[in-house]
């Protein structure tokens, strides 16, 4: 056997340089590829069947709070035609039909039809989905920093009296953080006494 070495070798070592390993190595990398992929395949699977249990819920959810709304709308015309006259009414018993039409739709559709959609409708006029997302969001970071400041200022206001021990006098030092967080906290309406 006159076999070429590699350079820096004097002898062959059995099975070093055989194909036999080669290709073991190459089929066992293969079957961890092959359970990777069928591994995500299965984490993808259910990471879907939980979103879409969510967004079942979530559409359910949505459309019992827009009848809620409808009904509301709807029952409140009367009061409308009284105070304001029937073309009032008219108006509101319309907003109620159409509430009302959209959650129909909103519950009789399925999730990916809403989906495409709203996929369509960013599609057809992506200016309006733009707008609509930032006043989302816009709306929602309003809540949340409405929300810690009251949480803050309610801390602030309740830390001294949790930090000056039982049965000692207050300095009256707290009265400007406790006025401060009553004037930032915010206004509710006083309700009729009528």
């Amino acid at each position: 056997m006159a076999e070429k070495l590699p350079e820096g070798t004097d002898h062959v070592i059995s099975g070093a340089g055989s194909d036999g390993a080669r290709d073991k190595l190459k089929a066992e990398a293969a079957e961890l590829r092959e359970k990777a992929s069928a591994k995500a395949a299965e984490l993808k699977e259910q990471a879907t069947d939980k979103a879409r249990t969510y967004a079942e819920e979530g559409k359910a959810r949505a459309s019992a709070g827009l009848d809620s709304v409808a009904k509301m709308i709807g029952d409140s015309a009367a009061q409308i035609d009284e105070k304001l006259g029937s073309a009032y009414g008219d108006y509101a018993r319309r907003a109620a039909d159409a509430v009302s039409g959209f959650s129909g739709n909103l519950r009789d559709k399925q999730v990916d039809e809403l989906i495409d959609d709203a996929r369509s409708l960013v599609r057809r006029s992506p200016a309006l989905a733009i707008g609509a997302a930032a006043a989302a969001g816009f709306i929602l970071a309003r809540v949340i920093k409405a929300g810690s400041e009251v949480l803050d200022e309610t801390a602030k206001a309740a830390a001294p009296k949790a930090a000056a021990p039982k049965g000692a006098e207050s300095d009256g030092d707290h009265s400007e953080e406790v006025s401060e967080s009553v004037r930032k906290a915010p206004k509710r309406k006083p309700r009729d006494a009528s």
